[in-house]
């Protein structure tokens, strides 16, 4: 029998030893919400996001190959579920999200909801599969209407998109700051005051943050080395990387690392 919902399952902090880090892909569509701890989340193909916070979801279709790791310093808690994508899309084409991160209101009701999915889902029949597959329908209600496209406090518009644009380009060594300020119809000096004015950091050196707080992440997974984050985040070299993210956490990538390798043997 071909499942319409595969597999789901609630992770705990104390269950990620031996969870495998770095970019995976999935012949099923993924889910994941996040109800506590932090997360660094990227699609290979369409860039980078860099944080994952509470509460909110990922999404990513069947056979997009990305990134989906904790923040080992934070206390992990999530749902996740893997689906037949054709058939949802099928079945409830409207309730399908956007793929990347949407920041929801809250989950009541979609605690219930996962318990009775994590139900189903050990019963193998064509039932089970079936109750299983309402229940993800009632899931994706309740994170269509619960979504909210921005959280409290969030810049404004023409910002928020700066934002955006930033994380989406994290690859690249600088952001063509005139042409994102010629887009929203205003000059970069106008663009840049604003940007200081709304989030408290400057233009270049929150770019910078959004590639060390991924860099901080991504050093969780050791098939990466230094000189790797420094090519992937768009430094000139690994030591121009090294001094940079030295300058914002105070230690060394390694010594960094280090302290991760430490505190997940405790």
């Amino acid at each position: 029998m071909n499942k319409k919902v595969h597999s789901a399952g609630i992770v705990e902090h104390s269950s990620l030893a031996g969870r495998p880090f770095g970019l995976r892909q999935f012949d099923l569509d993924f889910l994941a919400i996040t109800l506590d701890g932090e997360a660094f989340f990227m699609m290979e193909e369409e860039g980078i996001s860099s944080k994952v916070i509470p509460v909110s979801f990922v999404y990513v279709p069947a056979g997009q190959r990305h990134i989906y790791d904790p923040n080992v310093d934070c206390k992990w808690h999530n749902y996740w579920v893997l689906f037949d994508g054709n058939a949802a899309r099928q079945s409830f084409k409207q309730l399908i999200p956007t793929p990347g991160i949407t920041f929801i209101k809250n989950i009541a009701k979609l605690n219930e909801y996962w318990e009775k999915l994590s139900l189903y889902i050990l019963d193998d029949s064509e039932i089970g599969d079936e109750r299983a597959f309402c229940m993800l329908h009632n899931i994706l209600l309740e994170l269509r209407e619960q979504s909210a496209p921005f959280i409290e406090n969030q810049p404004s518009p023409a910002i928020n998109e700066a934002i955006s644009f930033m994380r989406n380009n994290i690859r690249n060594p600088e952001v063509n700051f005139k042409r994102l300020a010629n887009k929203n119809g205003i000059c970069p000096d106008s663009l840049r005051k604003r940007f200081k004015l709304e989030t408290g950091i400057a233009l270049h050196q929150y770019f910078l943050q959004l590639k060390i707080n991924a860099a901080k992440s991504m050093l969780s997974n050791l098939s990466y080395n230094i000189s790797d984050l420094a090519e992937i985040f768009g430094f000139t070299d690994q030591y121009y990387f090294s001094r940079i993210f030295k300058k914002k956490t105070g230690i060394s990538p390694l010594k960094y690392r280090n302290n991760l390798i430490s505190k997940q043997k405790e």
